[in-house]
């Protein structure tokens, strides 16, 4: 079995789980399905009226010759659990820093509830952050980390008690306020970092790989865990991450960037559904790129010459095209069908041998040799825990995909 493989899929199976995720009990307490990108009601977005509570406009960084940030455009609205996501050296993380405080722009204006942040110091800034080390002081208990900022600001004794409890109420941590950080699990240390960002009450909380440090198991339990936590308190989250699944999970809107621009902004499923480049497309989750060129148009269907399937293959697509125009024809793996006789009915069915197999328990993935020497990749849902034939290696099979289930790209 190849480790090509490994992973493959997760984007496409976290944003299915979140979709269809179900009211129940979180951390003690009733939850509601409509959170993260289920939350079908909220999008402030969309609202002309809506003022956001994070604008940047125009904003650019450069370190030396290296361009960060490139007059990057960008809202932000109240109460929005929104991701900054991309690969090493994006520009997603310098983003995030310059909200805080800690990088200032080398043009542009970045806006908090309306005022420039120009010239403001990150202490007085009505943000906190929390990074990706957690930054406890280790020879504090859980309750002095929660308190500490709360000192800084001079609050009452009484008040700052009353506020410790709070966090550590809702962290579910009250029965180790008196441990150490050593003392902790990764997960635990991970709440408290938490709940001392949070104790403050800021309007925006910016979350740079929050998880990053934690086990994947611990990981997928605390994402729902922020997401409860978010929609309780009805703050601002913004996370930086690079982690796909974490990202389509948790946010309402995602932005994916490269190289200091916004490749794409919009809902974890439009953008993984209708990529709007190939960039996008190949970024998140996994895709089969099939180069063409639009032959013409058919009704609503657009005739698409691929060589690696070697014929035409029909998509669903108001594109606006022009015959002779080069194109991508991009269809995730979970959408392709398998079968070993040829599908009588199907409309796009491409020969191929199967060339490798990934087992990845609640999905199998085949990689297809086809004949012009091409690979194309499949998912199938393992629905049942034995299969009386499955397919295997060397076979000769026959994948078919829906003229709807794919999308063209011609960025």
């Amino acid at each position: 079995m190849s480790d090509r493989l490994r992973g493959d899929g997760v984007a496409g199976a976290a944003r299915s789980v979140k979709e269809a995720r179900p009211a129940k009990e979180r951390m003690g307490k009733p939850g509601r399905a409509g959170l993260g990108a289920v939350r079908r009601d909220f999008a402030p977005w969309a609202d002309p009226a809506a003022a956001p509570v994070i604008r940047f406009e125009g904003v650019c960084k450069r370190f030396g010759d290296a361009v960060a940030i490139d007059n990057l455009d960008l809202s932000i609205y109240r109460g929005e659990f929104f991701c900054l996501l991309g690969p090493s050296g994006c520009g997603k993380s310098t983003l995030m820093r310059m909200l805080a405080g800690f990088e200032q722009p080398d043009a542009g204006r970045i806006l908090l509830d309306g005022v420039d942040q120009a010239g403001i110091p990150p202490h007085s800034r009505p943000v906190n952050m929390m990074f990706q080390s957690y930054a406890l002081f280790p020879h504090m208990s859980v309750a002095q980390n929660i308190a500490f900022g709360l000192r800084q600001l001079g609050l009452a004794k009484a008040d700052i008690q009353t506020r410790v409890d709070e966090m550590l109420a809702m962290v579910q941590l009250a029965p180790l306020a008196r441990r150490k950080p050593h003392q902790l699990s990764g997960g635990q240390r991970q709440r408290v970092a938490l709940a001392r960002a949070l104790a403050r009450r800021p309007q925006v909380l910016l979350l740079d790989e929050p998880l990053g440090a934690l086990d994947r198991k611990l990981r997928e339990e605390t994402q729902f865990e922020l997401m409860d936590i978010q929609e309780e308190l009805g703050a601002t989250f913004l996370v930086v991450t690079h982690d796909q699944e974490e990202a389509m999970v948790m946010a309402d809107r995602i932005a994916v960037m490269n190289h200091g621009r916004i490749a794409q902004l919009d809902t974890p499923g439009r953008i993984y559904e209708e990529p709007a480049n190939r960039y996008v497309a190949d970024f998140i989750g996994d895709v089969n790129l099939l180069e063409g060129v639009a032959v013409g148009r058919v009704d609503d269907l657009w005739r698409i010459a691929c060589p690696a399937t070697g014929g035409e293959v029909l998509v669903a697509s108001d594109a606006m095209l022009t015959a002779g125009q080069q194109v991508a024809v991009a269809v995730r793996p979970e959408k392709i069908r398998i079968d070993r006789a040829r599908p009588p009915d199907a409309v796009n069915v491409i020969p191929g041998e199967v060339w490798d197999i990934g087992y990845l328990g609640d999905w199998t993935t085949y990689v297809l040799k086809l004949a012009g020497g091409e690979t194309l990749k499949t998912s199938r849902a393992n629905v049942s825990r034995r299969v009386a034939e499955p397919v295997t290696w060397e076979e000769t099979v026959f994948a078919s995909f829906a003229p709807d289930a794919a999308v063209i790209l011609t960025g």
